[in-house]
């Protein structure tokens, strides 16, 4: 399988073409654009689409430059793609560009607090729970730092 992470630009668009972009996918690229508006649109620390064979299959993001020595990261999968693999390629590709652009930087990630896929990615690419936060769609989360 071919997989990559494409770049959005500050619109929220792919810098290359993708095939089969969702409506939920599209509003995520314009949600993840809102934000960088609001914060400042810095490459690497941008949004990206998920990319399985030519298909869209979720995204990722970094919520914004690194600050006080870490970066965060946030990604999902589209609903009919979940259970392949594909958060924890995307979760993997932002750690990895995270690493190759400014390797003394810490990685910070939010879970509900539930063992989930999720838990087990970060887990799995050396995340630690180190505490709790106030996130506020979800309530208190978990705070997971690399």
């Amino acid at each position: 399988m071919n997989f990559s992470l494409v770049s959005c630009d500050q619109n929220g668009d792919p810098i290359t073409a993708v095939s089969e972009m969702s409506e939920e996918l599209t509003a995520n690229c314009r949600a993840t654009a809102d934000l960088f508006g609001r914060i400042g649109f810095e490459p690497p620390w941008i949004g990206y689409i998920a990319v399985a064979d030519g298909r869209a299959v979720g995204g990722g993001a970094f919520v914004g430059a690194p600050k006080d020595g870490f970066v965060e990261i946030a990604y999902y999968t589209l609903e009919s793609e979940q259970g392949q693999g594909f958060a924890s390629r995307t979760t993997a590709s932002l750690v990895a560009i995270a690493r190759d652009h400014s390797p003394e930087i810490g990685l910070k990630a939010f879970t509900l607090q539930e063992e989930n896929a999720s838990t087990k990615i970060l887990r799995r690419l050396g995340f630690s729970i180190v505490g709790t936060a106030e996130d506020a769609d979800a309530g208190e989360v978990w705070e997971w730092r690399a």
